[in-house]
């Protein structure tokens, strides 16, 4: 990622917030607009042990939203208005993570100078991946933020016998390997769907370290099983939890994603 700070600029930055009459401030007092408490803009926090997993990070507001998925009482709206609002969080935090270049400009006050960061052009540059057909949800949340860029489509589903992913379908945009791409699941438990995703994306001609992987909730196995089959890969999650169960469940979970979001529990 490029320096993000002024200093990086070439421009000397002055964090004193003082109390003078704008007209009597230097330039450089701009080019920092937030108060001096405030930190630098910076990615999803990073789960320890690992050098490409981040984790969304917490406040008590997604906290109570994790609550309304997991809670086996919630309805369906309760939970469906919880997966959206999460989605978009989390979506934010993995657009967050992708190249970016400072660049200042002026606001209409005073000739304030404002750093802002250049980012890839969605329509141009990137491009979603989901797995059908709970991923679908994030998905949506992405192409409604930004609705010209394309949506890639993977439909597996596993083997509920031996908990294998089976590849039934892919339709992938025809430069998918000039994008950087967001690969969307909701939960990554074993982590064979994720796998199977992205081994279609790599024979389309994706660089793996050119995907970043956003999941809601993430067992450490299926964490593991991705990184060894694809290293460079970046992944996302709302929440880690503490592992599977025998059945191959997410411990604690929220069920299954798709049966609960689409009514079909």
């Amino acid at each position: 990622a490029a320096a993000t700070s002024a200093a990086a600029l070439g421009v000397t930055v002055s964090f004193a917030e003082g109390q003078q009459a704008s007209a009597t401030k230097s330039a450089e007092w701009y080019m920092k607009p937030w108060t001096s408490f405030q930190k630098e803009p910076v990615m999803a926090d990073q789960v320890p042990g690992y050098d490409r997993v981040h984790v969304m990070r917490r406040t008590f507001y997604s906290v109570h939203l994790m609550g309304r998925l997991r809670d086996a009482s919630s309805s369906r709206d309760q939970f469906v208005d919880a997966a959206r609002k999460l989605s978009v969080m989390l979506l934010s935090e993995a657009l967050g993570m992708l190249p970016h270049t400072p660049r200042p400009i002026k606001t209409p006050v005073d000739g304030a100078a404002y750093i802002t960061f250049d980012m890839p052009d969605p329509q141009r540059e990137l491009c979603v991946v989901n797995i059908m057909r709970a991923a679908s949800s994030m998905s949506d949340v992405m192409t409604r933020e930004y609705p010209g860029i394309p949506v890639g489509t993977v439909l597996i589903q596993r083997d509920e016998e031996t908990a294998e992913p089976v590849m039934f379908y892919s339709k992938l945009p025809p430069d998918v390997d000039k994008r950087r791409v967001i690969l969307v699941d909701p939960m990554l438990a074993t982590g064979g769907s994720i796998r199977e995703a992205i081994a279609v994306m790599r024979k389309a001609g994706v660089h793996e370290q050119n995907i970043i992987v956003v999941s809601i909730v993430a067992a450490p196995e299926g964490v593991d099983a991705v990184l060894r089959a694809n290293p460079l890969v970046r992944i996302l999650v709302g929440e880690m939890d503490r592992g599977l169960n025998a059945r191959k469940y997410i411990v604690p979970g929220l069920g299954d994603f798709g049966d609960r979001f689409y009514g079909t529990v």
